[in-house]
């Protein structure tokens, strides 16, 4: 296993629509964590996750953990007002990258672990989320999108509690199945119900790549 130069943590988190909105809130919790456990926290929020800023951090502070929130596809990741921020040209080295964007693990994912990147998780499909619309001015109220999100954070909150990029992603994948088995359950709300295969999507859509057992 490589050892790493940098001990911080960079998070993307973008927030100029609806989606967008809900992931920077959501990332607050993982924030939180980094604070708690006083590691190196960069934090480029709203209008700062820019392509320019983007890649000043990774240069200045070579972030051993990077998370990644917007929209994407195959070949790239955008960060405010869809500003393309992460393609095939960039290099994350030595980097553990979460990406919770769309379609990134399919192509983009493979280039950056080929470029230098220890591990990454990502999907390989439209990452889906569930809300509620009359929680939408209150994201962390919304019972809906805490079924999405809450696991989808456990991709970066694990590997920074020391474990490997490995399990990350199987406790991650393994909680929204938990919350799935919820949400076709016969207690099951109608709103829980009807989001539940946008969910089972997720589960079969996340993937990791590169170095399993990369850690922090």
């Amino acid at each position: 296993m490589r050892g790493h130069r940098g001990g911080s943590v960079l998070v993307v988190r973008p927030d100029h629509e609806l989606v967008t909105m809900y992931l920077c809130v959501w990332s607050e919790e993982v924030v939180a964590l980094l604070e708690e456990k006083g590691i190196n926290k960069l934090d480029l929020r709203g209008k700062k996750a820019t392509r320019k800023e983007f890649e000043s951090y990774v240069k200045t502070h070579k972030p051993s953990v990077i998370f990644l929130n917007g929209h994407g596809n195959a070949k790239e990741i955008a960060g405010y007002d869809d500003k393309i921020i992460v393609d095939e040209t960039t290099v994350l080295a030595d980097a553990i990258v979460y990406a919770r964007s769309c379609d990134a693990g399919r192509e983009l994912g493979h280039t950056l672990v080929s470029r230098g990147t220890r591990a990454f998780i990502g999907y390989n499909r439209k990452f889906i989320l569930g809300y509620l619309p009359d929680k939408v001015m209150r994201p962390l109220e919304d019972s809906i999108a805490k079924l999405f999100l809450g696991p989808s954070n456990l991709a970066v909150s694990t590997v920074l509690k020391g474990n490997t990029a490995e399990e990350a992603h199987v406790r991650s994948r393994g909680a929204m199945y938990k919350n799935f088995r919820r949400m076709i359950s016969s207690t099951a709300t109608f709103e829980e119900r009807f989001a539940a295969r946008w969910l089972w999507s997720n589960i079969n859509g996340q993937v990791l790549l590169g170095d399993a057992t990369a850690k922090m």
